[in-house]
């Protein structure tokens, strides 16, 4: 067991520890299963790991492991939590993925990946400013995004948690909007809800 590896690393995979450690895979697996056993470490997902005792350990780390060749970046009531827009503390991390839609339950949370579309990904998002290392979106890009799914069929997120949005900056939110999105028909829908929800 290299302990310096372990560390340095927040969340990693099997095949990174063998390398590290020059190992088979076989063996690195192994080794991993028996920390895993002793709560050292946990697993996530097939292959991949976290390392729970970090001083930096967050489970949102596990995203871009998860992503895997998708964009994505956090999103949704997660950003929107993180940046203290709702107070409500979401059951699932949501994610914007150009994958499919799906929902993997894992021993450090349950994640929920959400289709958007590649164009929608060009703007408002950034990386995290903690030493876990995922991308997420702006505050504006967040509330963006779960406006324009809350437009499509199945009327997800219709129903808000109240919004703090005091310090939401609305002319950056506007142009993500216009710069984002081609339908018209999304962008009116869009305004509509704003107008009748008395947090705007």
């Amino acid at each position: 067991m290299n302990i310096k590896y372990l560390q340095q690393e927040i969340i990693f995979t099997t095949n990174s520890y063998a390398c590290s450690n020059d190992l088979a895979l076989s063996a690195a697996s192994k080794q991993l299963n028996r920390l895993y056993k002793k709560h050292i470490i946990e697993k996530v997902t097939r292959g991949v790991w976290a390392n729970i005792n970090h001083p930096y350990y967050n489970p949102l780390a596990a995203v871009p492991y998860l992503l895997g060749k998708e964009q994505g970046y956090i999103s949704f009531l997660t950003a929107l939590h993180s940046y203290g827009i709702i107070s409500q503390i979401p059951s699932k991390v949501q994610i914007a993925t150009t994958g499919h839609k799906r929902e993997l339950r894992s021993l450090i949370g349950r994640f929920e990946f959400i289709h958007l579309a590649p164009y929608m990904m060009k703007e408002g998002i950034k990386l995290s400013d903690n030493k876990s290392n995922y991308f997420i979106a702006s505050p504006e890009k967040a509330l963006l995004d779960t406006l324009y799914i809350s437009t499509r069929k199945g009327k997800r997120f219709s129903l808000l948690p109240e919004l703090d949005l005091e310090d939401l900056n609305m002319k950056k939110l506007k142009n993500l909007m216009n710069n984002s999105i081609k339908s018209t028909a999304i962008k009116t829908a869009i305004e509509k809800y704003m107008s009748k929800n008395k947090d705007f």
